[in-house]
């Protein structure tokens, strides 16, 4: 699979951050997800990948 170039993300540790802010007002993850713009897949490989990325 040469040549594939992955999509970069522009404020990729903002938004995990909004995201994160949003579950822990109440928010579902699914919804927070949604409006922020990112898939619920996205959002927890960044999650697990970095756990200072999303914490505010």
């Amino acid at each position: 699979m040469q040549g594939q170039v992955m999509a970069l993300i522009e404020n990729k540790e903002e938004k995990c951050r909004a995201i994160q802010k949003r579950i822990e007002q109440g928010q579902g993850v699914c919804e927070s997800c949604r409006e922020i713009g990112v898939s619920e897949k996205t959002f927890y490989r960044w999650r697990r990948a970095g756990e200072d990325t999303c914490k505010g």
